[in-house]
């Protein structure tokens, strides 16, 4: 016996709604990583706001695990990655500045998705008990 016109199609919004849920989960992972890149270089350009001088010697990852020893020429500047193509010199407040504006658009992408996930959690769970009561 097949079931019915409105079990299949209540099935298909289930599969549906999964695959959206695993699609916002793995942005939200992506934004996640991406936030945690983002507050360790914050954390680096306050380091040097408080205390590196010029002539300072560092540590500079290349690559991997591999670093190379480097001097400090302008600590009172950095070069800042704003799209893949252009790097743009700022002093260190405006660094500051610009990676708390990243942050708080990571943080309201954060909400957004957990607010998408909850919503279709919330549906998922309606469409199932209904399908379950057989309310289709």
């Amino acid at each position: 016996m097949e079931p019915p016109q409105e079990y299949q199609e209540q099935l298909i919004k289930i599969r549906y709604l999964r695959e959206q849920y695993n699609m916002f989960q793995g942005q939200l992972e992506i934004i996640n990583a991406s936030l945690g890149n983002i507050m360790n270089t914050k954390r680096t350009v306050e380091n040097l706001k408080e205390g590196v001088k010029q002539d300072d010697e560092i540590l500079l990852p290349i690559g991997g695990l591999v670093n190379i020893k480097a001097s400090i020429k302008e600590p009172e500047k950095v070069l800042l990655a704003v799209t893949q193509d252009v790097i743009i010199e700022k002093d260190l407040d405006g660094a500051l500045e610009f990676l708390n504006r990243l942050i708080e658009q990571h943080n309201k992408q954060t909400q957004f998705l957990r607010t998408q996930l909850q919503n279709i959690e919330m549906t998922l769970q309606e469409i199932s008990q209904n399908v379950q009561r057989g309310d289709t």
